[in-house]
């Protein structure tokens, strides 16, 4: 795999965040920690803004970000426009995400969504392809809105 995986939690998602660091690890993903460590309460903003400024210097790269409720990542990521947050609840979220919208970024409820659908979601969102055609045009109207 040659992308790299950006990944972020604030403390809600930091357990469950951990346990994706390590799976990830063990099918050679090349993957980047950007925070938190701990369970120590923390705004899921500022760690979802430290990913967003990482991803914008490597652009072939995939985020993932996971808080207690996926609200407060995807809203802050997306005020970037080089992402493409999106919060997926079941697999055909994360399917259409990629394939629709090219999606650069899953984000993940940690107390919304049960571990073993994170993990259907998860490799969904991986191994799922943008398709083009006109889904392009659309896409880069999204990436002419935000914080550049």
């Amino acid at each position: 795999m040659t992308k790299t995986i950006y990944i972020c939690s604030d403390h809600r998602g930091f357990a469950i965040k951990s346990e994706i660091i390590e799976i990830l690890k063990q099918r050679n993903f090349s993957v980047k920690d950007m925070g938190t460590n701990s369970e120590e309460s923390c705004s899921a903003a500022d760690y979802a803004i430290k990913t967003a400024k990482a991803m914008k210097n490597d652009p072939n790269s995939v985020g993932i970000l996971i808080c207690g409720s996926g609200q407060a990542m995807t809203m802050t990521a997306n005020r970037f426009s080089h992402m493409r947050a999106a919060m997926c609840l079941n697999s055909t979220m994360a399917r259409l995400a990629r394939q629709h919208n090219d999606a650069n970024a899953i984000v993940l409820g940690a107390h919304t969504t049960g571990r073993e659908i994170v993990f259907d979601v998860l490799d969904t969102f991986l191994s799922t392809e943008f398709l083009g055609m006109h889904y392009t045009e659309r896409n880069k109207v999204l990436s002419q809105i935000g914080e550049k």
